[in-house]
């Protein structure tokens, strides 16, 4: 068996979180994905998902007395992909060390993050006054992180200031490929050509895909894709597998399973290895 790279969700919603027993399957938290390589902490976005990671870690912390240190890279700034941070209990300890990446500034990540931290939405100095150590790192055209090549490009959100970036996460020794393109919107652009070329026989894409094709028509311009685009660019990408994120809050798990259907039955997506990403699912790319 060769050496495989796994994620797992700890959030999968766009906009709010949307915890009830209708979303139970694939999940109400805002956006939080972990890649589970070597034994290293590696996280992309901290929407509120990130909370129970944080639970998770808490015995690591206390009973193992561990110096941890997470890698966190993040898509953009928005609030439902940070909003996590000031309760990811990590960052309440000296021992923990938290490198926080984006292709932003630092001081522009800084500025972002602090906004958390300003007294205003949690009694908090600012980001730096949290007791664990907090790095900010710009990212430049890409950077290696335990045995994974990072590299990123931008996407279309929509709004410009919106500063938004695919990553791609390569393992050296393998080749094992990742793509997540969170918060992009799949209508023709150069910005979306990149993307399918930046994608192109990944392993794994994670694509957003927040409206179905109806809803789309009065969100154009919004920033995020309908499933059919989505699908589109994984067809286009020629990626291997496809999981599709970023569900609209209100979508419920039975909404989201017969899209699944409805769309496997299509002509042009039969046999695409495709589905809407779970939280708590462990999913694993591995070169046979």
């Amino acid at each position: 068996m060769g050496s495989a790279l796994r994620l797992k969700f700890w959030g999968t919603r766009g906009l709010i979180s949307s915890p009830n027993k209708d979303t139970a399957i694939y999940g109400g938290n805002t956006s939080c994905i972990q890649l589970l390589h070597k034994s290293d902490l590696i996280i992309i976005d901290t929407g509120f998902g990130v909370t129970n990671l944080g639970e998770v870690l808490m015995p690591r912390i206390l009973a193992g007395q561990e110096s941890l240190t997470v890698h966190i890279f993040y898509t953009h700034f928005h609030w439902d992909h940070i909003q996590g941070l000031p309760f990811f209990h990590p960052i309440y300890f000296p021992t923990s060390t938290l490198n926080l990446y984006s292709p932003l500034p630092t001081e522009s990540m800084k500025e972002n993050l602090d906004l958390l931290f300003d007294g205003s939405y949690s009694p908090f100095a600012g980001v730096d006054s949290m007791p664990s150590k907090v790095n900010f790192i710009s990212i430049k055209d890409s950077l290696e992180v335990s045995g994974l090549k990072i590299s990123h490009r931008p996407l279309d959100h929509g709004w410009p200031q919106a500063n938004t970036f695919a990553y791609k996460f390569e393992e050296e020794n393998t080749g094992i490929t990742l793509v997540v393109a969170s918060d992009h919107e799949a209508r023709p652009s150069p910005i979306n050509d990149q993307l399918i070329s930046f994608a192109h026989a990944c392993d794994l894409l994670v694509h957003d895909a927040q409206y179905t094709e109806q809803e789309y028509k009065d969100y154009v311009g919004w920033g995020h894709s309908s499933m059919k685009q989505a699908l589109d660019n994984s067809l286009k990408s020629k990626a291997k597998r496809t999981l599709l994120s970023h569900h609209d809050p209100k979508r419920t798990d039975n909404e989201l399973k017969k899209a699944k259907k409805d769309y496997s039955q299509q002509e042009s997506y039969k046999g695409l290895d495709f589905d809407f990403a779970k939280e708590s699912v462990i999913y694993t790319l591995e070169k046979k």
